[in-house]
């Protein structure tokens, strides 16, 4: 049989880059897949399975035909929906098959098997199928993360009108990868909704932390030193809710013994308590979130923060400062060049417990133990004793406008509300994500979390009994693990942020030329003849496409227009389909509306605070072009 994969190889290189990266100097199972040529000719795999048994992927007599009458049984479920995602490429007959039935379905293409992709590669020419121009993305892996940022960019990209479609046989080969993907799917549309609202409201405070921050990143290490240090030793992750208070005494004692990681504002009801952990964990953007920290004394107790905290609480000083960084953050992984391999890059969640909970597996912690992190309002209180970055009227009226009602650990019901439930959501998808650690709820109030077992404080207070670190154990890593960024990388970070700030003044004044091509468009629509909306479009192609092409728009300005750019993403399609000009032209002026409105204020924003980073000692230079 021919083989393809040089081929192959040079197209993913130059269409797929990452899955080139993943894939490259790789060869699959060849073991357990076995390659035949079916009665018509066509390339097809079985797999071996457990019992010693190959299990065919495909139609030994003419897999193209079993393929197409798979996508003609699809009719039904596709027929009103615009997105389709696709579980399981294999071979690609299937995608083949239901490219050429649906021309018009933008399609989202998901393959779990590294293996079965890898022997696709040497076995079947897929540029043909691959190159399509209906397939809006395609990712390889069985992971879960791999999972869940697919899907997350789906339902970023897609309207309410999506079909999910499964490869048949892949329900019997995969059941337990295919379980995981359906869970990944509930979670990821959840969180997509959640995390975009969430960048939508507090955009502003997003701008100003990205880039002021940028002084405090430069100066300070990063997490990476300590990765793995923490081996053997169990972390306990600190919640602000009510169960905290209860179990103070006990977490008390287990100071010294166990790693204690406070999440954001539990720092307050700790240090009430005469508790002082070990590690701090800030993340929020919020005015509350900074009035929380403005007045604590932290000085000798360790903070790790991601750059979208509030600015004004790393103008303290801290003795042991470090960071780490999202994965969804663009702007920042532009700014300061990261590299998932090299840098210490933690899943974007939506509660700072999540990163927390990161933060312990990153350095190798042999088990979490969860605390205050209740995740509802059992007694009718929303926080435990000395958390107060709101007042009592406003937390009570959120309280008892809950009418969402929650299992807890005692069998009975806690009220919650759907903020707590989808912040206790992404604590079980992260869970579900690294299922290799052993995590433990120790509330005795709190609601249930999935995939915790239950055990208190006091149960891991008699199993630590004689294991003492030392009072300084953590801080003392710190100091002989942890140093800053070498000069070269500072150089280039300054030289990049100093290049960014020119770049966003040429947004400006390429925004203001593109908005005048637009009004123009507006005032003349109706007198344009097709000659000259034909005009229209090249031009207004010469001035869009050196925009969005741009490297720094499209991981800065277009993360802070995401909701706008994304809702040219969805209605795109449509544009290129429509053949009247004049009412091609008509949808591409509503779909230009958003991005119009908002890219003033968010240029705007950006050079202010680029203004105000020039004036740091770290970024003297900033407006002075490498």
């Amino acid at each position: 049989m021919k083989k393809y994969a040089a081929d192959n190889l040079m197209f993913l290189r130059e269409q797929y880059a990452e899955i080139y990266k993943l894939i490259r100097n790789r060869s699959y199972n060849r073991e357990g897949y076995i390659v035949h040529a079916a009665k018509n000719g066509e390339a097809i795999v079985s797999i071996k399975t457990g019992d010693n048994r190959n299990r065919a992927v495909y139609s030994r007599y003419n897999p193209t035909l079993e393929a197409e009458r798979w996508a003609q049984s699809v009719a039904e479920q596709v027929e009103k929906k615009k997105d389709i995602v696709i579980y399981g490429f294999g071979f690609g007959y299937h995608l083949e098959a239901f490219l050429k039935a649906y021309p018009d379905k933008r399609v989202f293409v998901y393959e779990p098997q590294l293996d079965m992709f890898l022997c696709a590669v040497e076995h079947r020419d897929l540029r043909p199928i691959l190159n399509h121009k209906k397939i809006a993305m395609f990712a390889v892996g069985e992971d879960s993360i791999v999972q869940m940022e697919m899907l997350t960019r789906v339902f970023a990209k897609s309207d309410e009108r999506i079909a999910l479609l499964e490869i048949p046989v892949y329900k019997q080969l995969f059941p337990d990868t295919l379980q995981r993907y359906r869970q990944v799917i509930k979670e990821a549309a959840k969180s997509s909704v959640f995390s975009l609202r969430t960048l939508t409201g507090h955009r502003k405070e997003w701008i100003r932390n990205k880039i002021l921050n940028m002084a405090v990143n430069i100066r300070t290490p990063s997490l990476k030193g300590l990765k793995g240090s923490c081996s053997g030793i169990p972390a306990i992750i600190v919640g602000s809710g009510p169960s905290l208070g209860m179990e103070a005494e006990t977490l008390r004692r287990l100071k010294g013994r166990a790693f204690i990681i406070a999440a954001g504002t539990s720092i307050q009801a700790l240090l009430k308590h005469r508790i002082e952990p070990d590690l701090v964990v800030v993340m929020d953007p919020t005015e509350d979130n900074f009035k929380a920290f403005e007045h604590l004394e932290l000085e000798n107790i360790p903070i790790l923060y991601i750059p979208t905290v509030h600015s004004s609480i790393l103008l303290k000083k801290y003795r042991y400062l470090m960071h780490a960084f999202f994965n969804l953050d663009t702007p920042t992984a532009y700014f300061m060049q990261i590299t998932p391999e090299e840098d210490p890059v933690f899943q974007s969640t939506g509660t700072v417990s999540g990163t927390a909970i990161q933060t312990a597996l990153y350095l190798g912690c042999s088990e979490i133990v969860l605390i205050g992190q209740d995740f509802s309002f059992p007694g009718e209180r929303y926080y435990t004793d000395g958390v107060a970055h709101r007042t009592e009227e406003v937390l009570s009226k959120q309280m008892h406008q809950s009418e969402e009602w929650i299992e807890n650990v005692q069998g009975s019901q806690n009220r919650t509300n759907r903020t707590m439930n989808v912040l206790r959501e992404g604590i079980e998808q992260l869970i579900n994500l690294y299922p290799e650690r052993n995590y433990y709820n120790a509330s005795r109030v709190g609601a249930v979390i999935k995939g915790t077992k239950l055990k208190t404080l006091d149960e891991l207070d008699e199993e630590l009994a004689d294991n003492y670190l030392g009072t300084d154990w953590f801080t003392s890593k710190i100091e002989h693990l942890l140093t800053p960024y070498d000069e070269t990388r500072r150089s280039q970070i300054r030289g990049r942020m100093s290049e960014f700030y020119y770049k966003s003044v040429q947004f400006a004044e390429r925004f203001e030329k593109l908005e005048k091509h637009i009004d123009e468009a507006r005032v003349n629509l109706d007198h344009y003849n097709d000659r000259q909306i034909t005009s229209w479009f090249k031009e207004f192609e010469l001035q869009w496409m050196p925009i969005i092409d741009d490297e720094a728009f499209r991981h800065v300005h277009g993360f802070f227009l995401q909701r706008e750019m994304n809702y040219m993403d969805r209605h795109w399609p449509q544009l290129l389909e429509e053949k009247n000009l004049r009412t091609k032209l008509t949808i591409l002026l509503e779909l230009m509306k958003p991005v119009m409105s908002a890219r003033s204020e968010v240029n705007s924003l950006i050079i202010a605070r680029l203004d105000e980073l020039a004036n740091t000692a770290e970024f003297s230079d900033l407006k002075k072009l490498n």
